[in-house]
């Protein structure tokens, strides 16, 4: 029991420092709107957890008339205040891990996967997909580790997004998040008030 309880504290502060490390880069995370659908421009698409991957990204497509939606798990990059503020950063697309045979091959542009999982990719779209960190692929381009002090390069995702169409709408409508512990504390007040008028009978 002593020894679950030692791990169990662990964990605690690695996330500590991990919420510390993103929070302090680039801001706490703030509720916002995230857009479903698509625009007519082209597009890149990055999944994953890794923010740095994120921030690079958005930083190295300015300007170049490319959008940059999330999937997966990196939706929450669109409550950080200094990821949210870039214009080109438009959206979310497709859903789980698990569709993205189908959803990958209708996005039509290149696919950055970061930290998470990879289905092994089809031939519609396997010429589309880069992967970096530790997530790699045999026959699927990889983008090597930033070097100290330097970015990683992002150009030959962006070449191919100028070669290719916008993404196939999937869907419509927006999906509300960036409840982090800092946005709910600050709204502490207002939640206690909707539990006591009844507003909010059930979490």
């Amino acid at each position: 029991i002593q020894q679950v309880l030692k791990a169990g504290e662990a964990a605690v502060q690695v996330m500590a420092l991990l919420d510390r490390a993103n929070t302090t880069t680039y801001g706490h995370p703030e509720i916002a709107e995230v857009d479903l659908g698509v625009r007519q421009r082209p597009g890149i698409l990055i999944s994953g957890h890794d923010l740095k991957d994120m921030e690079e990204l958005l930083q190295q497509t300015a300007g170049t008339g490319i959008d940059v939606y999330t999937h997966g798990e990196m939706l929450p990059a669109h409550y950080y205040p200094a990821l949210n503020k870039h214009e080109h950063f438009v959206g979310n697309y497709g859903n789980s891990w698990w569709l993205q045979d189908v959803e990958f091959a209708r996005f039509n542009g290149p696919i950055v996967m970061t930290t998470n999982c990879l289905v092994p990719p089809k031939a519609a779209y396997r010429d589309r997909v880069f992967t970096t960190g530790h997530v790699g692929f045999a026959g699927v381009k990889h983008i090597p580790d930033r070097a100290p002090g330097g970015q990683k390069d992002f150009s030959a995702v962006i070449e191919l997004a100028r070669q290719c169409p916008p993404p196939e709408q999937l869907e419509t409508g927006k999906i509300v998040g960036g409840f982090a512990h800092n946005q709910v504390l600050a709204l502490a007040d207002k939640v206690v008030a909707a539990v006591k008028s009844g507003a909010i009978r059930k979490f």
